[in-house]
């Protein structure tokens, strides 16, 4: 009797191996599915800037710490519709004193100039990606106030215009 239940638990193994392995192809056909999907969506949201959108937006949520954060939100939406409409000058995260505070933390010995090294360093620390690594120098390898200023909000200025940029939906012809 012992070998018939030897035989009929081997019997079971072998069964669930053969039923196993059509639940593993529909797992496989539904992870790629869901991969696809994803793609899209990963790819949508890179399209439009949603990542950066969000990053702009949680940032000034974060410096600012307003009391009534949904309402704060709706009027820095607004703002930026009104910026990318050109009829309102953006709410950049950073304003001239936090430029200048900037400027004064990475001087170089009392000096009214910023070794290039200090600007490049201030441009990631302030996260803008796009800059001019080599801006107007009065002093060769050094930029002055003005400049690092003027750059930085220019660069500033850019970047949000490049996330709020309407994209036009291509259409097939």
């Amino acid at each position: 009797m012992d070998e018939n239940v030897e035989y009929s638990q081997h019997d079971v193994r072998e069964n669930e191996k053969l039923s196993i392995f059509p639940l593993q192809a529909r797992q496989s056909n539904r992870e790629s599915k869901t991969s696809r999907t994803t793609s899209k969506g990963q790819n949508y949201l890179n399209e439009r800037n949603i990542f950066d959108i969000f990053h702009f937006l949680l940032s000034h949520v974060i410096v600012h710490q307003p009391s009534n954060p949904i309402q704060y939100l709706h009027k820095l939406l607004d703002d930026l519709i009104l910026f990318r409409a050109g009829l309102k000058e953006p709410r950049l995260l950073w304003a001239e004193r936090h430029l200048n505070a900037m400027f004064e933390n990475i001087l170089f010995h009392d000096s009214e100039f910023l070794p290039l090294e200090g600007y490049r360093a201030a441009m990631k620390t302030m996260g803008i990606r796009s800059y001019d690594p080599c801006p107007v120098q009065f002093v060769e390898g050094y930029v002055d106030r003005e400049t690092f200023c003027t750059e930085a909000l220019n660069c500033m200025k850019k970047e949000l215009l490049c996330i709020t940029k309407e994209r036009v939906k291509r259409t097939s012809a």
